[in-house]
């Protein structure tokens, strides 16, 4: 379902924050520290630190609804993917480098634009990641402005 286009939007320079529900229906969100597409398969893998983002971890779970949005913090430009949670697990050794790359890359970017990475320190972390794979099924422009919301493109 998602393109190049989306792929390399996703493997940029972009803030993360998706979200999970509990039985209640209450949306328990986390910021990801990287995210990568794997276009054999068809399916995203997103990292979140599990200390940070507890609540939106503990409701991450094989079956269970997604919401993963991105935005380029120099334009606002964002996206949003709705999914079905494939599989949850700590991340490998090679997931956790990517990790590293992303936050140090992210407190970079950031760094440019006038936020310290101790104003990001609350919330931007790459402590005790897990990985949460999911299938793509919906994709939506959030950027804002009129078009915000527009559903781009649909798996079902």
């Amino acid at each position: 379902m998602l393109e190049d286009d989306v792929a390399a939007f996703i493997a940029g320079h972009v803030m993360m924050i998706a979200a999970t529900r509990d039985e209640a229906m209450r949306a328990h969100i986390g910021r990801g520290c990287g995210a990568d597409f794997d276009p054999d398969v068809g399916d995203l893998t997103l990292l979140v630190s599990a200390t940070q983002w507890p609540e939106f971890c503990a409701n991450a779970r094989p079956g269970a609804p997604i919401a993963f949005t991105v935005c380029r913090p120099d334009n606002y430009k964002s996206l949003q993917i709705k999914g079905q949670i494939i599989d949850v697990r700590e991340a490998t050794a090679d997931q956790a480098e990517r990790g590293r790359r992303y936050l140090e890359g992210m407190l970079a970017v950031m760094a440019d634009l006038g936020v310290t990475r101790l104003q990001l320190s609350t919330v931007l972390t790459n402590a005790d990641l897990v990985a949460i794979r999911f299938w793509p099924a919906d994709l939506f422009l959030q950027t804002p402005g009129p078009g915000a919301g527009e559903r781009l493109r649909s798996g079902a």
